[in-house]
């Protein structure tokens, strides 16, 4: 469990509410998951040995209050443009295929990237390029979803459907 296999959305202060329940729901599956806020408000990490799809099934089967969004992490590095490029590339050579269409969309927090825009451009040229495939706004079949959390950077590469989203009170 070194590194987390879930980002969890939630309004500011309610963090420790957010952990709460994921662990709730989780707590069946992996008593040693835990959740940790960040220095960024609203959002929180979770780790656990569970995979994240295998997580996210898990918490979609369960409602929840004060979740906004959660997002299975599959792979995370140290921020820095070279780390999320190259670990996008080489999850990205699991999935896509040649004239695949795909987007890359970064959420970044903090300052260790210069711009989110930058990361989606370098890396979604990389795999448009070599793995032949096509960038897709309207309809991507695969998302590949970079969530920057200060020095710590994720990537996973998703279907429609593999990001939960609910409204929280």
């Amino acid at each position: 469990m070194s590194y987390p296999k879930l980002l969890v959305t939630t309004s500011k202060g309610k963090e420790n509410q957010a952990i709460v329940e994921i662990l709730d729901i989780l707590f069946e599956h992996d008593q040693k998951a835990y959740g940790i806020k960040t220095s960024f408000d609203g959002v929180v990490l979770i780790f656990t040995s569970l995979s994240p799809f295998k997580a996210l099934d898990i918490i979609r089967k369960n409602p929840t209050s004060v979740i906004f969004k959660i997002i299975p992490l599959e792979k995370c590095v140290k921020t820095s443009l070279d780390n999320i490029v190259e670990i996008g590339f080489q999850l990205a050579k699991k999935h896509i295929r040649k004239n695949d269409t795909f987007i890359v969309d970064c959420i970044r927090r903090g300052r260790f990237v210069e711009s989110s825009v930058i990361v989606e451009r370098t890396l979604g040229a990389k795999i448009a390029k070599e793995l032949e495939a096509k960038v897709s706004f309207k309809n991507p079949k695969y998302i590949v979803r970079v969530e920057i959390v200060g020095d710590i950077a994720c990537v996973s590469i998703l279907k429609r459907g593999d990001i939960i989203r609910r409204v929280g009170r």
